[in-house]
């Protein structure tokens, strides 16, 4: 039996990347920056859903791991 993943990718491109927690409907927005001459995973908002019993700072550590692996992935961070 196949497993869902945690997170899914909404949106992504050359300056954001948009994830999904799949269960609580929490959104997390990374965006993509320029360091010393490579591009990283910059900072991330949280765009919590109210409606659920875990606040959407609980999985922030997992939304970034998630959407650093899924821009590296589409070749949009080095």
């Amino acid at each position: 039996m196949e497993s869902e993943s945690e997170f899914s990718v909404e949106q992504a491109d050359e300056e954001t990347i948009l994830v999904r927690h799949c269960l609580e409907a929490h959104r997390y927005a990374f965006f993509i920056v320029a360091e010393d001459g490579r591009r990283a995973l910059g900072d991330g908002v949280t765009i919590g859903n109210n409606a659920t019993a875990n606040d959407g700072a609980s999985f922030t550590g997992n939304a970034r791991a998630f959407a650093e692996a899924a821009a590296r992935e589409r070749g949009l961070i080095d």
